[in-house]
């Protein structure tokens, strides 16, 4: 549905898919091919390794806390215009202080991630049709407990689902448009614990310089259905906006998030992130 809206803004280009002059796809938060939380259909090339890290700051005033995640990320391209990704995450969260702990803040361990996307439809030559990509995610447990904090698993989970975008030129400019929805459940076979939810991502890239080195872009983001709320909340929408920097091997981008959050006792907040990434 995302790419019928387009249609009619994209039949204005003439331009070939292979004409693209696409300096750097880099990963994304997850670790797999994208913008910050978008996953594109595209894979890193057959034995390519790229390593990542973040740094996303969301502060909330009701309730009041301040949530710090690093993740840390690695992928490599697969054969078959595929590619794996490893992704785990570090916490540190802080919350006022209570009459019994004044420095009240916890450092946590998130789960750890293993994704695969594969590209089993690629955009056709002199074709406006988007490329197309399965994504399936196994998430693992680091803690042996249920957390009210993070949303984290407590036995096993799972994500599954499909991206798709195309990119093209319009005038001396790539325009790159993605969407991703994906499905999250985890300890299903636990009655007062499990969760099942939607995850939908779209976004828009654009080149702002001459070699096409310094890029815009503006993503949205849904989750909804969730059952198990936790500090950071249950369902939102997220609005970001954000300039990314690349080369052919390394990329820097920034970005900012405007969070709707949907919960009882939830104000809107927002989140600041950073991503560092090298292919070696």
């Amino acid at each position: 549905m995302f790419f019928l809206c387009i249609n009619p803004l994209l039949l204005f280009t003439t331009t070939q898919a292979e004409e693209l002059d696409i300096i750097n796809r880099p990963i994304n938060t997850l670790g797999l091919t994208g913008l910050l939380f978008t996953t594109e259909p595209y894979t890193l090339p057959k034995g390519t390794v790229e390593v990542g890290t973040a740094i996303l700051n969301e502060s909330s005033d009701i309730p009041n806390f301040t949530i710090n995640e690093f993740p840390i990320m690695i992928a490599v391209g697969l054969p078959k215009n595929s590619e794996l990704a490893l992704k785990t995450t570090y916490f540190y969260i802080k919350e006022p202080p209570t009459t019994s702990n004044s420095n009240n803040y916890q450092r946590k361990t998130g789960d750890a991630e293993l994704s695969y996307k594969w590209n089993f439809f690629t955009q056709p030559k002199d074709s406006i049709l988007p490329a197309i990509a399965l994504i399936l995610t196994g998430i693992a447990p680091t803690n042996n407990y249920q957390d009210e904090v993070i949303n984290g698993v407590n036995h096993w989970g799972m994500r599954m689902g499909l991206s798709a975008g195309t990119e093209i030129n319009w005038q001396d400019y790539i325009i790159g448009v993605y969407a991703d929805g994906q499905a999250q459940g985890q300890d299903l076979t636990q009655k007062y614990i499990r969760d099942f939810y939607g995850i939908l991502n779209a976004g828009l890239l654009f080149p702002v310089s001459k070699y096409r080195n310094l890029q815009m872009f503006a993503e949205y983001t849904l989750v909804f259905g969730t059952d198990q709320i936790t500090l950071e909340g249950g369902d939102y929408n997220g609005l970001t906006i954000g300039v990314r920097l690349v080369s052919e091997r390394f990329n820097l981008t920034v970005g900012d998030q405007f969070l709707y959050k949907q919960a009882q006792g939830y104000t809107n907040s927002s989140r600041l992130i950073a991503l560092l990434s090298m292919k070696l």
